[in-house]
């Protein structure tokens, strides 16, 4: 572990994991995946994320249990959101949020779910929430971190990309660091040419672009020109959360003192530790905790 401090903003879920057959019921959520990626490189590592009424309270402490520390928001009237995943045999997957729209947004972090103390910190990850907490969290974000050089990071949705691209180019200067993906930038940017891409991010606003391309590893422009960082090949058995986990172990390794180039390769192991496993599972079973002992309903 390293020095250095991150705060991880996103969305925390219980997700019902459809296998053969089989119901498993987990925490997940980008956050939590950012966070315990994050925790491989940084012992100072918070979460902060809107949790429901329904969530058990073991669940959060088997997270603070990894070390992650949680910060409280606005409390919620509501259920959690709450996704299932159906894995068919071939490895791919079908994705429903059961909660809708509308609690997806009532659960993301906006402004006033942050408290001060809680950006007493060295970076901050804003991860996928809804696009209306996004673009209201980000100009805030920036104003309360720029006195003191937080470094903010910024990774999106992609589903609300298209018919949004002006108002997510105005975002760009409220972040130091965009992490998109490669789909996320192509629809953005109006190209397929990532580095034309990165250089058009750059203009808007962000001072480094790291361009996430899945199983080929990222794009990662520097002074020396363009460089790929590749992923370690591997079979992947779940694809949630890799895009993720690769935020939060970047930033937390660009907090502690690396280049672009050097996180993107923390980010890289990061994501496939997540893809080795179905869910958050992988990531938790590094620090000694079992898809049972976070299970909400168990198997059926």
């Amino acid at each position: 572990m390293t020095d250095g401090s991150l705060l991880c903003i996103g969305n925390l879920t219980i997700d019902d994991l459809v296998v053969d057959g089989t119901t498993t019921t987990a925490l997940g959520g980008d956050a939590l995946f950012a966070a315990l990626a994050a925790r491989r490189v940084l012992t100072d590592v918070r979460m902060l994320a809107p949790v429901g009424t329904d969530l058990p309270a073991p669940l959060l402490q088997a997270v603070a249990g990894t070390g992650i520390r949680i910060e409280a928001t606005r409390p919620r009237d509501g259920a959690t959101i709450r996704n299932r995943i159906t894995y068919a045999a071939d490895g791919s997957r079908v994705w429903d949020l059961l909660s809708g729209e509308d609690a997806f947004d009532t659960m993301s972090v906006y402004p006033e779910d942050v408290a001060a103390e809680a950006l007493d910190v060295d970076g901050v990850l804003v991860s996928a929430m809804s696009l209306r907490s996004q673009l209201a969290l980000g100009p805030w974000l920036r104003e309360q971190t720029a006195h003191d050089h937080t470094v903010v990071y910024l990774d999106l949705q992609e589903d609300y990309v298209l018919g949004n691209e002006r108002a997510l180019l105005d975002l760009l200067p409220t972040c130091d660091v965009f992490l998109p993906s490669e789909v996320e930038a192509v629809a953005l940017a109006g190209t397929a040419d990532l580095t034309l891409a990165a250089a058009r991010f750059r203009d808007a606003g962000a001072d480094v672009v790291v361009i996430k391309t899945a199983e080929r590893g990222c794009v990662v422009p520097t002074s020396r020109g363009t460089v790929v960082v590749p992923t370690v090949a591997v079979e992947p058995v779940d694809s949630t959360g890799a895009g993720d986990a690769f935020c939060g172990a970047f930033a937390a390794a660009h907090v502690a003192g690396a280049d672009p180039e050097d996180a993107s390769r923390h980010g890289a192991e990061a994501a496939r530790v997540a893809i080795s496993g179905h869910g958050v599972a992988p990531l938790l079973a590094e620090h000694g905790i079992t898809t049972s002992f976070v299970a909400a309903g168990g198997q059926r």
